[in-house]
């Protein structure tokens, strides 16, 4: 392939491949070896990308056409869409033909649609329960409660707090929607995980007196920096401690403490441990589902929204982090987070 050729091919953006008559790699641009860092020149084309759609139209334009499309998901991070482009190669060094395929990510189109989709049906069905008080409340008002004041400033308060509750679901809902369609690109920041889980816990501590929960911190005081967007993670340990205290009893303690045994040179595990009644395994699997409650109707009356776990999900996926939940009935449960720790920089 002539140096013009490949300098062309490196300076865009798409991954490209040019595989020989041999279904055998021949070249890669920057954005293939950027992406597939395992892959290599001369190796089997179908031992990188796996998809059958895309190899059955590489064998296609390897016989004979003029040119393919195949449209392929694959599992990467996350699962990822592209639209693959295949054009043959003619050559005059070689009777045979190659194929040069580019690689088109179109995972955010298809996202786009389902996030729409999802947006409408999740706030047509939500939203009916708070709306549908609302009209009750209004009802009373304009009816039997229109000269009590007494019962008007009742419901008034009641109608502040389903208004509330929709301003809030509304706000997960379009939060959720951003970290998804941003979760293929992870952040590159490093962040003090011991400062900012400190000012979690100061920013609800409140919340626990006023619970009389005590908070008790558990880790040192100088922790390893983790890799990380600093407003998200502490979005994540505001949800899981803010759980954690509504959801144990009077004169008890929520833990916030490194996991030594998960923790080593390359993570940084970090546990929050409530005092609750715990949580039956079947329902653990389903904890981060959007709108999955184990009990509706304590969680909708401590404010929940139903989405704050899945929240916490999506946030550890663009870190590549994971979450972990073990719980015993009648003993509390433990939610880890286990985040990379960002290099050194000497």
């Amino acid at each position: 392939m002539k140096k013009s050729v490949r300098y062309i091919l490196n300076g865009l953006t798409l991954p490209v491949f040019v595989v020989d008559p041999n279904s055998k790699i021949s070249f890669m641009n920057k954005a293939a070896k950027s992406r597939y860092k395992n892959a290599k020149s001369g190796q089997e084309f179908s031992k990188v990308i796996t998809s059958k759609k895309c190899n059955k139209a590489l064998t296609d334009v390897l016989n004979g056409a003029a040119n393919a499309t195949a449209n392929v998901t694959m599992q990467e991070v996350v699962p990822t869409s592209f639209r693959v482009s295949l054009s043959r190669l003619d050559s005059d060094s070689d009777p045979l033909p190659s194929c040069v395929l580019s690689f088109e990510d179109v995972s955010h189109i298809q996202e786009a649609e389902q996030m729409r989709h999802d947006f409408v049906a999740n706030v047509s069905h939500e939203l009916r329960s708070p709306l549908t008080a609302l009209t009750g409340f209004v009802e009373t008002m304009q009816g039997p409660a229109k000269d009590d004041k007494e019962a008007q400033h009742r419901f008034l308060g009641m109608m502040a707090n389903e208004a509330d509750r929709m301003g809030r679901l509304i706000g997960d809902l379009l939060s959720l929607s951003r970290l998804q369609a941003g979760e293929r690109v992870p952040p590159t920041d490093s962040v003090n995980l011991s400062h900012l889980l400190k000012n979690v816990a100061s920013s609800l501590g409140g919340l626990a007196e006023r619970g009389e929960i005590t908070l008790s911190l558990d880790f040192a005081d100088e922790l390893p920096f983790v890799v990380g967007d600093y407003d998200e993670l502490t979005q994540v340990f505001q949800n899981l401690v803010e759980n954690a205290i509504k959801y144990s009893p009077k004169k008890s303690e929520v833990r916030i403490f490194q996991d030594l045994n998960g923790s080593d040179a390359a993570n940084l595990t970090i546990g929050v441990q409530d005092a609750g009644d715990g949580i039956d395994p079947t329902h653990i699997p389903r904890l981060t589902e959007r709108f999955y409650r184990v009990d509706k109707g304590r969680s909708r009356a401590q404010g929940g929204t139903g989405l704050g776990l899945a929240i916490v999900k999506h946030i550890l996926i663009r870190h590549r982090g994971w979450l972990k939940i073990t719980s015993e009935l009648g003993k509390g449960s433990v939610f880890t987070v286990n985040l990379p720790v960002a290099k050194s920089d000497g």
